[in-house]
């Protein structure tokens, strides 16, 4: 799983970067008040890693340990193996990194964050060993030598590091594996416990082998072959043999098995699941499920042989161990885990299922279905969608068929919600009238790993025949995509690196136009970009970009949003005001000073329903943004990075693993500040004065032709216009006729208002003087 991507703090950072003019700021006299709440959009059981689950034998008793995604709550959980009760848990406090090693004394070490940890079955306690070595940001694999020692793999050290069993102290360390690599991982050990065998990536990779008791001379050992960049996954040394699990220059997973002895490699003979091999037994023999087989491999031989014991068992678990004598199958799901456990001969011996405590995950994507009020959230390291009822509470957890892991970002469009599954960049559908619970719901689009290289998507639109979707790329690259799925067909189509080099982490559209948004950060373990991040105009139909603006200085932005002819898009510390027509900054609205690593979600920008008001979330501080005046406010703080509107137009927030409903309160304005006069003075008291517009924002203004002055209430405007020939008429610019008038050119492009907008039946139109009449029914807007 990728790790957390929460790089921005509130230090202060380098005064912000302006394009354009500086914006006029002020206050705008909001606050916010939490009127209401759900906890914990996620729940469930979810394994960090498939490397986070085995089972392992201490004393005379065989147990099944598990690492698990959320919180840190609940996270270490231990059972008895053969029974299924619960034999001790513990809370980390953060979520484990994904991987453990047992000592064989009943010692079990992890990583949590930059912090080592051991749990003891004996004692059944969890303690903090210390922290890792400076630098080092996740740790991967826990294996001991002949010595007692421990070896963990890295990122971004890209070294082996061996540490201190009794108090996490660095021992020794490899020189970095491979020029420009980030990641050591795989980490393996020859059964005698003096090679150590270590997968490196990105940049270059390979196989290290690497003396316990020369650390400093790591040998390396090139890969049959190989696709760069990319990593080695997986590795299991077993007797003279090791298993490697990595990308071939096809770009496509495979397993290459390594003899020690001839120093040769060879394919491995049969498929494997869950990249996992076993322990070897006494007789040194080693068991591997096989899709559903269960084959044993005598790793000590010159040729591998794989030897069908047994047929007709699980195809998709996620572990394959041997404790003791016997196999264990280890099935994980939303909520479940359980183990058919065999004899060495391939005899049945049950199922066992593990008296799991499910717990709260980090919420990782957010979306509102505003037709139904139902919230979908995708957890850290989740395995599913969950959702909630805003309404009434109600909570569900997908069907373990879905085919859904971690999900980066979501769109609902009418009833089918579209979800980006990482990794390998996997586009699921779902029809939201069935419940998130119906597994027959879920439908597979497509998956972009093999194909594209394509592994995160974050970015989603709803054009008007195609629903538009933007990418992050796989391990060590750079360059995301652009992707369509056709609304009625549901043909999907892909233009990769449509901005070489940048993620795509932001996308809107009208029409059959999308503009889209980029990041310098490429996928994990690539290297920034070193240019600037940049925003594009594309037509949805074809891919073909109309323009492409650099933005100099940014390396991200993000959520664009189109209010009339401007287009506006967040930084983590301001608003950038972008002309539509050709993406070319007009001004820059500075909200705080933020600084952070670029990454590919740290900013939501939204507008507020029914308002020219923008919404700015980042570092936890959600603003409020007026762009006709600057004015800003913040409104809450401690939020995490999610937010949504409800049907009524409602803002909900994620904070922490809730959810809160935030109302905003208008400051009282000075009345009289601004008076109205004349035609439109009598129109506007006519129309019932402040309290049905509010106060004014500025005097009356005359403009070719005419004059207008703009009013506004709770964040709703309306201009008053009048020319002489159609006297002074409304247009409520947070109305979907006047959003539609704005973009057209206001009274450039339709013309001046000759009614205000009224009502045909179902329908509401507003004629205007250039022979347009504008009509609005049922969310959509169209003219005549």
């Amino acid at each position: 799983m990728g790790a957390a991507v929460t790089a921005t703090t509130s230090t202060p950072a380098a005064a912000a970067v302006v394009l354009g003019s500086r914006a006029a700021s002020g206050p705008l006299g909001l606050t916010g008040t939490v009127v209401g709440r759900h906890r914990n959009l996620f729940r469930t059981f979810s394994i960090v890693s498939s490397n986070s689950v085995g089972a392992l034998r201490y004393g005379n008793r065989n147990f099944v340990l598990t690492l698990n995604a959320g919180s840190g709550a609940d996270s270490v959980q231990v059972f008895d193996a053969d029974t299924g009760a619960l034999h001790m848990k513990g809370s980390t406090g953060a979520t484990p990194t994904g991987s453990f090693g047992h000592d064989g004394k009943g010692n079990v070490y992890f990583g949590v964050g930059k912090t080592l940890m051991v749990a003891s079955l004996g004692q059944r306690t969890l303690r903090t060993l210390g922290a890792f070595p400076a630098g080092m940001l996740t740790s991967y694999e826990f294996q001991f030598d002949h010595r007692g020692r421990i070896w963990t793999g890295s990122y971004p050290l890209g070294r082996v590091v061996c540490l201190n069993p009794a108090d996490g102290r660095e021992l020794a360390r490899t020189p970095i594996l491979g020029a420009g690599n980030q990641y050591a991982r795989g980490i393996t050990i020859s059964p005698d416990g003096r090679t150590v065998w270590a997968g490196a990536g990105t940049a270059d990779p390979a196989v290290y082998r690497i003396d316990v008791d020369r650390p400093s001379s790591p040998v390396r050992i090139a890969l049959p072959s190989r696709k760069v960049p990319s990593m080695v996954m997986r590795m299991h040394a077993r007797g003279r043999k090791v298993f490697v699990w990595h990308t071939n220059a096809s770009g496509k997973e495979t397993i290459s098995v390594y003899d020690d002895v001839t120093r040769t490699w060879s394919a491995c003979p049969t498929p494997i699941v869950g990249w996992c091999v076993s322990a070897a037994a006494a007789d040194g023999h080693v068991y591997v499920n096989a899709k559903g087989s269960l084959v044993r491999l005598n790793p000590h031989q010159a040729t591998l042989e794989a030897v069908t014991v047994a047929t007709g068992l699980s195809a998709t678990a996620v572990h394959t161990a041997l404790a003791g004598s016997t196999v264990y199958l280890i099935d994980e799901g939303p909520s479940l885990l359980a183990a058919q456990r065999l004899a060495m001969s391939g005899t049945a011996l049950g199922r066992v299922s593990y008296g799991l405590i499910p717990g709260p995950v980090k919420t990782q994507s957010m979306v509102i279905d505003r037709r139904t009020n139902v919230l979908y959230a995708g957890g850290f390291q989740g395995d599913g969608v969950c959702s909630t009822n805003l309404a009434t509470g109600a909570f569900a957890h997908s069907a373990a068929s879905a085919g859904v892991a971690q999900i980066e970002g979501m769109i609902v469009d009418g009833g089918h919600l579209y979800m980006g599954s990482y990794g390998g960049a996997v586009i699921v559908r779902h029809s939201t009238s069935a419940g998130v619970r119906a597994g027959t719901s879920y439908r597979r689009m497509a998956a972009l790993g093999s194909s594209h290289r394509q592994d995160r998507i974050f970015a989603w639109a709803i054009a008007q025949d195609h629903v538009v979707f933007g990418t992050v790329p796989e391990y060590g690259d750079r360059g995301g995509a652009l992707g369509t799925v056709h609304r009625a067909t549901g043909a999907v189509r892909v233009y990769n690196k449509l901005i070489p080099e940048l993620s795509i982490v932001g996308l809107t559209a009208t029409g059959h136009t999308v503009y889209g948004t980029t990041s310098v950060r490429g996928g994990m373990g690539s290297a920034d970009w070193h240019g600037d991040a940049v925003v594009f105009r594309a037509d949805a139909r074809t891919g073909a970009l109309t323009w492409r603006r650099t933005l100099p200085g940014l390396d991200e932005a993000y959520d664009p949003v189109l209010l009339g002819t401007r287009l506006y898009v967040g930084t983590l510390d301001t608003v950038v005001e972008l002309r539509v027509s050709d993406g070319a900054p007009v001004r820059t609205f500075v909200l705080g000073s933020r600084a952070g690593r670029a990454t590919w979600n740290s900013v939501q920008l939204a507008r507020i329903p029914d308002t020219d008001r923008l919404a700015h979330l980042a570092g936890g501080v959600l603003t409020v943004l007026e762009p006709a005046t600057g004015r800003s406010s913040t409104v809450l703080t401690g939020a995490n990075n999610q937010l949504g509107f409800d049907g009524a137009g409602a803002l909900w927030v994620t904070v922490g693993n809730d959810v809160v409903k935030l109302r905003l309160n208008q400051a009282a304005v000075t009345a009289g500040t601004v008076g109205v006069r004349g035609a439109i003075g009598v129109k506007y008291t006519a129309g019932g004065g402040a309290a049905v517009y509010g106060p004014p924002l500025f005097a009356e203004r005359t403009i070719p032709g005419g004059a207008y002055q703009v009013f506004r209430k709770d964040g709703r405007s309306t201009k008053i216009l009048w020319s002489p020939s159609t006297g002074a008429r409304a247009v409520k610019e947070y109305g979907a006729i006047g959003r539609a008038w704005k973009q057209a050119g206001c009274e450039r492009g339709w013309g001046w208002p000759v009614t205000d907008e009224y009502r045909v039946g179902t329908e509401v139109r507003q004629r205007f003087s250039r022979g347009v009449t504008a009509h609005y029914r049922a969310g959509r807007t169209w003219t005549t």
